[in-house]
Formats: structure tokens, C-alpha cells, sequence
């Protein structure tokens, strides 16, 4: 059974609602004023790493798209940008993440 739950904190990014929701360090995701997601963003420590999450998503059809930059939005030197990404994989590694997380600072 998984005792976390998923905080997410809510960044304003423009005055007419466009919102950076941050699920975890190494999950987010961008919504529209509408409420509608946008985009998801999946963190990585290293480029080798975003590239082969960014070859699996795609290659199991868990996004319609993704790309590998250097993080613009969150604290991980690269990050998988991806469209119409599946919400239950979203929720699973957002949870695994506060896991590894939570494991470490025990």
C-alpha cells in the first residue's frame, strides 16, 4: 500500500492562467487556463537517461511526442518535454519519485 500522496504546487506562469504544476522534483506538468494539460515534463540526471525514457514513452505509445532538452523546468540537468502523455504514468512516476525520495531522507 502506498502511504504517499501527491502535493502538487501550483505555478502561475502567465496572468491569463497558464499553470506549472509541480508533482514531484522530477515530475510536472503545464495546464492551460482551461485545465487542460498541455504538457509533461519527466526529469533526468543525465542526457543517456532522458534519451532512453524519451525512446520507451514513445515507443510504447505513452505520448504522442517527446523531446530531450537541458531542464528549463525543473531541478534536473536534462528533461523529457512530452505531449498527450498517459495520466496514470504520470501519477506513477511522480509517486515512485516521492518514494525514492522519501526512502532518502529517512
Amino acid at each position: 500500500m502506498n502511504s504517499l500522496q501527491i502535493k502538487v504546487k501550483k505555478v502561475e506562469l502567465t496572468s491569463d492562467g497558464w499553470t506549472l504544476n509541480i508533482l514531484s522534483p522530477r515530475v510536472a506538468t503545464i495546464t492551460s487556463p482551461m485545465g487542460v494539460r498541455k504538457t509533461t515534463y519527466f526529469g533526468f540526471d543525465s542526457k543517456e537517461k532522458a534519451k532512453t525514457f524519451q525512446n520507451w514513452i514513445i515507443r510504447k505509445d505513452k505520448c504522442s511526442q517527446a523531446i530531450v532538452r537541458p531542464s528549463e523546468r525543473l531541478p534536473t540537468p536534462w528533461e523529457v518535454k512530452a505531449w498527450d502523455t498517459e495520466e496514470s504514468l504520470i501519477v506513477q512516476c511522480a509517486l515512485k519519485d516521492l518514494q525514492e525520495n522519501a526512502a532518502i531522507t529517512l
